[in-house]
């Protein structure tokens, strides 16, 4: 069966968080339940279809980014009940998310409705009060969180709604592995 790509996102993949967020992501985050790792988004949308040219542009840009490492150490709230874990240093994701957007012009980070996105690891999204406080506590008890960002995931929806990993990039200075 060919699968069909809908939409697709460029991320930073946060493996080192999954044993804190992953049971709380999949029963208050709806994009877990259908196969999105814990991330920081960089740019989405991005192109339904990542052609050699968009890849090789990203690939480009990516190797112009320097690895570096990232702490999560605090949780975060955000109108609509979002319970997210903030990265920190903040403003390289931010950084990203701009050279990327420029780059992608036809893309704007999410789709234009957000016109200054803040970086952030979705724990929980359209959470009630309640539900909210206790992921607050549940998360802050689990922290801090460090990782290695080294590397730009391209995570792609097929037909079915269902996100998986498509391409990654290293950023440079990244070690191979």
């Amino acid at each position: 069966m060919v699968r069909i790509v809908t939409r697709s996102a460029l991320v930073v993949l946060v493996a080192e968080a999954e044993p804190l967020v992953a049971h709380h992501r999949f029963l208050h985050d709806p994009v877990a339940a259908r196969g999105v790792p814990a991330h920081v988004t960089v740019l989405h949308p991005v192109r339904a279809v990542v052609d050699v040219a968009t890849a090789h542009t990203v690939e480009n840009l990516a190797a112009e980014i320097s690895s570096f490492r990232a702490t999560f150490a605090a949780v975060g709230r955000c109108p609509g009940e979002v319970v997210y874990l903030a990265p920190e240093p903040l403003e390289h994701f931010e950084q990203m998310t701009l050279t990327f957007a420029e780059a992608f012009q036809d893309c704007p980070p999410y789709g234009g409705t957000i016109p200054d996105p803040h970086p952030h690891l979705t724990v929980g999204s359209r959470v009630n009060e309640t539900t909210a406080d206790f992921l607050e506590r549940a998360m802050t008890a689990g922290l801090p969180i460090s990782t290695h960002v080294e590397r730009l995931t391209l995570l792609v929806e097929d037909d079915d709604g269902m996100w998986s990993v498509g391409t990654t990039w290293p950023l440079r200075g990244a070690t191979n592995g």
